[in-house]
């Protein structure tokens, strides 16, 4: 009996520590690439060149720059997409922070995501999605890898877990995006998920920041090059 207690109490301690041993960052924040690079023509579709070989574009929605600083995003329904801004340059692991704010009215299709894309498919190489009232994806805080085929379906769909969220309208938030060695870790108001895919060793070609179609507001954008592992 004193055996098998002392057995069941080593073996729930390399359990928790197998556990916990995934916590902490993936790797190190290294070169600051971009910095809230706002500044310049926010027209959809134009190119604007910003920070260290980096190119801005706006994909879908009115963005305008406001006099804090942020960037206030409204939806444009002819556009058939909610607001989206890219910005594009091969990269395969980075570090990304984005402040985002929902609006304060309630309602349906309220979500702040940062997404990853793969130059050669359809979908998301990798996405951290908080959604509020959005119907795409589950509500709460989740990270995905969707992997598209021509037709759009669906041909890889793997999430890597779900949490709850409570996030408010008109509060200030920030999501944290590290992608390292195929491997992703994100995290928003306390809550992280973490996933390990072989599609995260790939080249990406652009970041995507993207509020719901209720629109909302980002601020202190910024990405890092990977230092090195933890």
């Amino acid at each position: 009996m004193r055996f098998t207690r002392f057995f069941t109490s080593i073996l729930f301690v390399v359990l928790l520590s197998s556990l916990t041993s995934f916590g902490g960052p993936l790797a190190k924040k290294g070169k600051l690439i971009l910095d809230s690079p706002f500044e310049g023509s926010l027209e959809r579709h134009e190119k604007v060149d910003v920070e260290d070989g980096w190119v801005r574009r706006v994909s879908a929605g009115h963005w305008s720059l406001q006099p804090d600083g942020s960037l206030l995003a409204v939806n444009v329904p002819e556009h058939g997409h909610g607001p989206v801004i890219t910005y594009i340059a091969p990269v395969v692991d980075i570090i990304i922070e984005c402040e985002f704010r929902l609006p304060v009215q309630e309602g349906p299709n309220r979500h702040f995501r940062i997404f990853l894309d793969h130059a050669d498919y359809a979908g998301h190489d990798i996405q951290s999605t908080a959604n509020v009232s959005s119907s795409f994806r589950p509500v709460g805080f989740t990270l995905q890898h969707l992997r598209k085929n021509q037709d759009k379906a669906a041909a890889e769909d793997v999430d890597f877990g779900l949490e709850q969220l409570d996030l408010k309208g008109g509060v200030w938030y920030k999501m944290h995006l590290e992608v390292f060695d195929g491997k992703a870790r994100t995290t928003v108001a306390g809550k992280t998920i973490e996933g390990e895919h072989r599609a995260l060793k790939d080249e990406k070609s652009k970041i995507g920041l993207n509020p719901g179609l209720a629109g909302g507001s980002i601020r202190n954008f910024k990405a890092w090059k990977v230092k090195d592992g933890k």
